[in-house]
């Protein structure tokens, strides 16, 4: 009897040990599953989280461009008033330069110019693989491109001023702009304002906008913003919630990066082994290849919990049943916490910050599918007119407030059917379902009047505003076709003097 009750004690233990052993294997790889499960969303995450950091850089980019594109060279000198706005606004960009497209018989009207507000000012290029070369240097008298302001204006900038590049990378770069009328991002780069040796580390990227005459024909300068990219890596890597157990690089796979390709890796990148994950974003006209690795350890808290399992080895069945419900628990958390954080992330990919409403890569959606779906409707394009003056006389706080007063204008006016968005500094559209050109034509008068007839109030005083708008009823066109019919209207409008609604028939 005492034998069979030894006999029992010993293979309920063993029975016990087994299958809490069973047990612990089978959470072991259910935590490891789990760990994997949220790397994979958080590094999803953190690729949406720099594609937003880049992209929202590249539009302040796009607002300095627009500064040269809608304003008179009268206002030019005040660029650095508005560049040190956006500079401030952005971790990553550090400087904006002006490069203003000069003939060649036009190079010594133009030092001499520039040269009454910066006195150092001399042309000179950095040919590929050649020392600093001054004076004019391009063949079959092509015109150049002159760094003729630059933001900051400090000791390390002041010296770029006169440049130009000479190289046939930039000429691919003003062939795209026509092709494509947009922004183009560089590959790697080392920056002028590090050094100008060849074995200076690269550490830059340049994004190139174009700044186009009013007919959208030709280029008349490019704004170029100089961004530094091991800030947006270094917040990549901040800000993740994995903390050490993740290692990122990040791969260049477009035009010109074969020799270089690497844009970011951990500098634990090597000592990793576990799994990989891989995915990609698009930066305007490059792709970049981001590669996620972990060693796949458990947390302080897995290993402490698989302790704590063979120690209470003969109540498993009860702390299989409550470690089950916390890791559970545990997991519900945090993808609820991830799907929150990437729906904020990609509201914020779709609108505003300032007025809310969508922006412009939304308001492209919108056109796009309407067209796919061969929708009859319609695209307004509208800028507040003399806005740089409302920004002058008032304030720059007073101009925001006008921006939301008309968002919110607008918005009341329109129906659910109505989309609504904000481009950027001035100018909103809106895509509205209508078949005529009779409702086409009441819709734009009405948003002029509801526009002009309630002045914004700021701090006991009126702000009166009105508004130049374009508006085309869509008829088979492109994306594209569209808005240049539309742009068209609009820049009718403001020739006949602003305050006008112009309808394309």
């Amino acid at each position: 009897m005492l034998k069979n009750s030894y006999f029992y004690v010993i293979a309920s233990f063993v029975l016990a040990l087994f299958f809490s052993l069973l047990s612990m294997r089978v959470v072991y790889k259910s935590d490891l599953d789990n760990n994997r499960e949220s790397f994979v969303k958080e590094a999803d995450r953190q690729s949406i989280l720099l594609s937003l950091l880049i992209e929202k850089d590249i539009d302040f980019i796009g607002a300095g461009a627009n500064f040269y594109q809608s304003g008179s060279k009268q206002d030019w000198l005040q660029f650095p008033l508005f560049a040190s706005s956006l500079l401030s606004s952005s971790e990553g960009l550090m400087s904006l330069q002006w490069m203003q497209k000069v003939q060649e018989d036009e190079i010594e009207q133009h030092t001499k110019s520039v040269q009454k507000v910066f006195p150092s000012f001399k042309l000179y290029t950095v040919p590929k693989d050649q020392p600093k070369t001054f004076g004019y240097v391009m063949k079959d008298h092509q015109p150049i491109y002159v760094a003729t302001d630059i933001y900051p204006r400090d000791e390390v900038n002041i010296p770029l001023l006169g440049f130009y590049s000479s190289r046939e990378r930039f000429q691919l770069v003003l062939d795209e702009f026509i092709k494509t009328g947009r922004p183009s991002v560089s590959d790697k780069v080392r920056l002028l304002q590090d050094s100008l040796k060849q074995n200076a580390p690269k550490t830059g990227m340049l994004v190139y906008h174009p700044v186009f005459t009013t007919d959208k024909q030709n280029i008349k300068g490019v704004m170029i913003g100089v961004l530094r990219i091991s800030n947006y890596f270094e917040r990549l890597i901040s800000s993740t919630s994995l903390g050490k157990s993740l290692v990122v690089r990040i791969i260049d796979t477009g035009f010109d990066a074969e020799d270089d390709p690497v844009m970011f890796q951990s500098k634990l990148w090597d000592d990793f082994s576990g799994f990989i994950y891989t995915n990609s974003i698009n930066i305007e006209n490059r792709i970049w290849q981001i590669e996620y690795k972990t060693n796949e350890k458990l947390t302080d808290y897995q290993r402490l919990t698989l302790f704590l399992m063979f120690i209470g080895s003969l109540a498993i069945s009860v702390l299989i049943a409550a470690l089950i419900f916390m890791v559970t628990r545990d997991k519900y958390r945090i993808e609820k916490q991830l799907a929150i954080r990437t729906k904020e992330l990609h509201y914020l990919a779709m609108h505003d910050d300032l007025s809310g409403l969508l922006n412009r890569r939304a308001i492209r959606d919108i056109i796009r599918d309407n067209i796919e779906e061969k929708t009859s409707f319609a695209l307004l394009c509208f800028d507040i007119d003399n806005f740089k003056q409302i920004n002058d006389t008032y304030g720059h706080p007073e101009g925001h407030k006008v921006l939301c007063h008309i968002s919110q204008l607008v918005s009341e006016y329109l129906d659910e059917s109505a989309s609504f968005s904000r481009l950027g500094g001035d100018e909103f559209s809106v895509v509205v379902k209508i078949e005529t050109i009779e409702a086409l034509t009441k819709i734009s008068n009405d948003i002029h009047h509801v526009v002009a007839k309630s002045p914004t109030q700021f701090d006991g005083f009126d702000i009166k505003q009105t508004i130049s708008l374009g508006a085309a009823l869509w008829k088979g066109e492109t994306t594209e076709g569209l808005i240049k019919v539309t742009d068209q209207a609009l820049y009718q409008s403001k020739m006949k003097g602003r305050n006008q609604v112009t309808i394309h028939d």
